[in-house]
């Protein structure tokens, strides 16, 4: 019996890993996303976090600058994204049994996660940046 349970469960059982499977890699790609554009626009302001740096702005300051611009990217990439899956959700009704799209608690992990990745992803730069010498960065740095 064990074995035609395990037969007739085999296709739902591939599906679920291989959404899982998507889905850490969405995850993954969602994180290199934001740390690669706050890194390059870190980079291209490496003259402006000079400058306030030499003006005397605290180094958790700026980090807090750059944070805010990375959970804002966070914010809006997640609030598509959810919307998206509430609106396909009717699709993936065909794909899950025993549970609804639709899942609140689901829905709330899941941004909660992204939120973690997004911060995550976001300190790395802000830490790089504020660990720049001022003088180097004002001597270096590209004036507009």
């Amino acid at each position: 019996m064990e074995e035609v349970l395990a037969r007739h469960l085999a296709r739902e059982r591939f599906t679920l890993v291989l959404m899982a499977v998507f889905a850490a890699i969405a995850l993954s790609l969602a994180a290199m996303g934001v740390y690669g554009v706050l890194s390059y626009a870190v980079s291209q302001r490496t003259h402006e976090i000079g400058v306030r740096l030499a003006l005397g702005a605290l180094p958790a300051q700026v980090r807090r600058i750059i944070l805010r611009e990375g959970v804002a990217i966070g914010a809006i990439g997640t609030a598509t994204g959810v919307a998206g899956a509430l609106a396909l959700s009717r699709v993936l009704q065909a794909l899950v049994f025993g549970t609804s799209t639709r899942d609140p608690l689901v829905f709330v992990a899941v941004t909660l996660v992204l939120g973690g990745v997004v911060l995550a992803a976001s300190y790395v730069p802000a830490r790089r940046a504020t660990r720049a010498d001022p003088l180097d960065a004002l001597r270096n740095g590209n004036s507009r």
